[in-house]
């Protein structure tokens, strides 16, 4: 425990005499591994990781009981997801997920779609109306 203690006392004063007596050798050489590493060991490294972490999610995402509407609590993890094969239905719709959009959501949303675009309508005019005002004030006064 005393040797590591040491260690660290005599870092500071190592490392000021360390660089005190670099030679003009000294500084080209930690200049190009400085380098090397920056430019050439780093990116490589840094593309080696995204390229094994995308595999791994892609794997995670394969191997996954767990689809969309397993998450939205509309079907069972490993079971059949379409929801009529229980009630005996065989048509096209037992073949898909069993969620769908309502009636009531499809309003919903197109109503929020609606107010979306008027709000952005709205402001576009008011930011014209104002632009014109600032042009008015500039070069009638």
């Amino acid at each position: 425990m005393s040797a590591i203690t040491a260690w660290f006392a005599k870092l500071p004063r190592n490392a000021q005499l360390s660089v005190q007596r670099l030679t003009l050798y000294g500084w080209l050489r930690l200049l190009l591994i400085v380098s090397v590493y920056v430019f050439l060991i780093r990116p490589w490294l840094m593309k080696l990781a995204e390229k094994s972490q995308i595999a791994a999610h892609e794997k995670a995402a394969k191997t996954s009981a767990a689809g969309p509407n397993v998450l939205r609590g509309h079907a069972q993890a490993g079971g059949d997801e379409g929801g009529n094969a229980a009630e005996g239905k065989d048509d096209e719709t037992s073949k898909t997920s069993s969620w769908s959009w309502g009636p009531k959501a499809r309003k919903r949303q197109k109503q929020a779609v609606d107010e979306a675009v008027e709000k952005e309508l709205r402001q576009a005019e008011q930011d014209a109306e104002d632009a014109d005002v600032e042009f008015l004030k500039k070069y009638c006064t």
